[in-house]
């Protein structure tokens, strides 16, 4: 009859058991539905079924190869992007280190200790071999937490969702830093259509003040004209000054963005050139996808869903920790012997610890990782509702804006008119020269004003974008996360 050896069999039987029964305590995990409208109240049928996900890149819709260069340098450069990347090798470390938990961890060690004890105790008299001895030791030991209730997989899907959210924070810093940098350049180029404007303005109201002097010079008006004229001229070129620091200072701002000191973008931008025009079609698709396509909600989402797992990993505090400690290895007094058969050990040491009292840390630690998560979802449910006015605001700009725009066009139109009216009357002395003054000025008032209604269009639009989450797709993902293995593999820590 075959003997049972228990010892050999109890072990497995009772890991077996303990695995197989695995639970992960604490909340499972799903995305909160958020009721969104069916559509936007300001605009058209045709803009929401237009498809957003052929849009990778909106800023080409602008059709300006310098600012696509820029764009392209500042997604390589931007030292935002940096930190977010570095954020994202963080998290990463993190996740190895929770998922670390659920494996053992295995020592080799070697020791070899020569001592003596003392003759004058009772162990001593018993002691066959009187005197100093080695002991010879070398081996492995490998202690292992059966994970049985969950809290380090819960830690593992904490840390996991916090690696996406430091994704998507690198998502949407990629969108804010692209939105900025598309405005300043759009107020780059408005500022200097803008001196273009007073420029050319301050050259016709010169004119004026020529034609004053001559009138005053032949006795046919007094000297009150050619002060008027004198005034006004000099008020438009007091405009001057101050869009020329404008223009300046964007280029820096441009620079800054780029990763670039802010002086070394002046050569290729100060060279006045029109502002971008815009080819395409403004889509919003419907409200609903804005939970899909911006950065900022799936962040949102994640740290929900760590959140979630983080009450996991507080309850886990509540049920009994089962532990397993192994040791193999050689033992030897002789050096001769300690390769023989005779000098090997080993130990297995299962344990388990049941919390009995801890002055109610663990359930004060639940319900504040509840309150964690009750923070987060409704953190996620404004973070929906401000995206929602987000592009409705910017909805609602735009059309405002392009309205105002068209209008402007009309003004320009009159004023110039007006000018060539005014101007005649005057040197047939049919009018007075105030006429001239207030036709001149309000030309000037209007062809800013339009200048920088169609900035301002502009602008509309790239708020726009960012409000729908800027068209991201695979492509943009994938691009990212070339840049974030680059920055990986270059960087180096030095002591």
């Amino acid at each position: 009859m075959k003997t049972v050896r228990k010892g050999r069999v109890c072990l497995p039987a009772v890991l077996a058991a303990l695995l197989g029964g695995c639970v992960a305590v604490g909340p499972d995990y799903t995305a909160p539905a958020l009721a969104a409208p069916a559509r936007w109240s300001e605009t058209p049928d045709a803009a929401e079924a237009a498809p957003l996900l052929e849009q990778r890149a909106w800023w080409q819709a602008f059709g300006d190869p310098q600012l696509n260069a820029l764009i392209d340098e500042a997604s390589r450069s931007n030292l935002d992007l940096a930190q977010a990347r570095a954020r994202i090798v963080q998290a990463r470390s993190d996740l190895v280190i929770a998922g670390a938990a659920r494996l053992p961890v295995v020592n080799a060690g070697a020791s070899v200790t020569r001592s003596d004890s003392s003759n004058n105790t009772a162990a001593s008299a018993f002691a066959a071999n009187k005197g100093p001895g080695s002991v010879y030791l070398a081996g492995f030991d490998a202690s292992w937490e059966v994970d049985v209730f969950g809290g380090v997989r819960r830690g593992v899907e904490a840390a996991g969702a916090r690696v996406d959210a430091s994704i998507e924070s690198l998502h949407a810093t990629r969108l804010t830093l692209l939105g900025e940098l598309v405005r300043n350049y759009i107020e780059l180029r408005s500022s200097q259509a803008e001196l273009d404007i007073a420029r050319r303005s301050v050259e016709a109201q010169q004119q004026t003040v020529d034609v004053t002097r001559e009138r005053y010079r032949l006795g046919l008006t007094s000297y009150l004209d050619v002060a008027q004229a004198d005034a006004q001229r000099a008020t438009t070129a007091s405009t001057i000054p101050t869009l020329t620091a404008a223009i300046k200072q964007s280029i820096h701002r441009l620079a800054i963005l780029s990763g670039q000191a802010p002086d070394a973008l002046k050569p290729a931008l100060l060279e006045a050139r029109p502002l971008p025009g815009y080819t395409g079609f403004a889509a919003t698709g419907l409200p609903s996808e804005l939970l899909s396509r911006r950065p900022d909600l799936r962040l949102a989402e994640r740290k929900l869903a760590a959140a979630s797992a983080d009450i996991g990993v507080a309850t886990a505090g509540l049920y009994p920790k089962f532990d397993l400690t192994l040791g193999l290895g050689l033992q030897s007094n002789d050096a001769s012997r300690f390769l023989e058969r005779s000098s090997r050990y080993w130990s297995v040491i299962p344990g388990v610890s049941l919390p009995v009292f801890n002055g109610g840390r663990t359930t004060a630690l639940i319900e504040g990782k509840r309150a964690a998560y009750d923070e987060a979802l409704a953190a996620y449910r404004a973070a929906f509702n401000t995206a929602l006015e987000d592009v409705e605001n910017a909805l609602a700009a735009y059309y405002a804006e392009a309205a105002r725009r068209q209008t402007l066009e009309e003004a320009v139109s009159a004023s110039t008119q007006a000018v060539t009216l005014a101007k005649d009357r005057y040197r047939r002395g049919l009018t007075t020269f105030l006429d001239v003054l207030t036709a001149e000025n309000s030309l000037f008032t209007a062809e800013r004003s339009l200048s920088q209604s169609k900035a301002g269009v502009l602008t509309d639009l790239v708020s726009l974008h960012k409000a729908l989450g800027g068209g991201w797709n695979t492509a943009d993902a994938q691009a990212d996360s070339s840049a974030l293995a680059r920055s990986t593999t270059s960087s180096t820590v030095k002591p």
